[in-house]
């Protein structure tokens, strides 16, 4: 655990869920709404790195990814309350999902593989993409990982961004969340 952590500190609400299920922009708006700090992990991730996401994975592997990704997990017990948008593995390593259950409030972001990847504006920028595995397996050996470490679990399917962030907006603040 980093020097310095303070669990009362970090209590945060995270989103995990597949790539192109809308943890970033639904995050970033939440936390417009709720006039709260927005923190995007992979960003923070390539930030520290000085290298973007495909450019880590291509010089490290995903191995080397995952290493910085627990690392910028765990210094978020360092934080002051965020909404968080995780990358779409953080969940792959237990230790991550131990971090997560700790940190604060899981919000698991459904979606089906096809209408993630159709959501996906850039593909080049996601490695996984790129790889010899479908989008629908990943997401298939993901998914038990995903509802696990979740607190609530709302599927995105068909829904645009405005009904999400208002509906899981309104359940967070009924619940004291935010």
């Amino acid at each position: 655990m980093p020097w310095g952590y303070n669990e009362q500190q970090a209590y945060h609400v995270l989103f995990v869920g597949f790539m192109g299920s809308g943890k970033s922009t639904v995050a970033r708006r939440m936390a417009q709404l709720f006039s709260r700090r927005c923190i995007d992990l992979d960003r923070l991730i390539a930030r520290r790195a000085g290298m973007d996401i495909p450019t880590i994975f291509q010089k490290e592997g995903e191995q080397g990814f995952r290493d910085r990704e627990t690392a910028a997990l765990e210094s978020l017990f360092l934080e002051t309350s965020s909404i968080v948008s995780c990358g779409g593995g953080i969940t792959i390593r237990e230790r991550n999902q131990q971090l997560l259950k700790r940190l604060g409030t899981v919000i698991y972001l459904k979606v089906d593989a096809d209408e993630a990847v159709s959501r996906i504006s850039r593909p080049e920028t996601r490695p996984l993409l790129s790889g010899d595995v479908p989008p629908r397996e990943i997401l298939q050996a993901r998914a038990a990982s995903y509802e696990s470490v979740a607190d609530i679990c709302f599927d995105t399917a068909g829904k645009s961004i405005d009904e999400v962030v208002n509906t899981l907006g309104e359940l967070l603040w009924k619940k004291g969340i935010l």
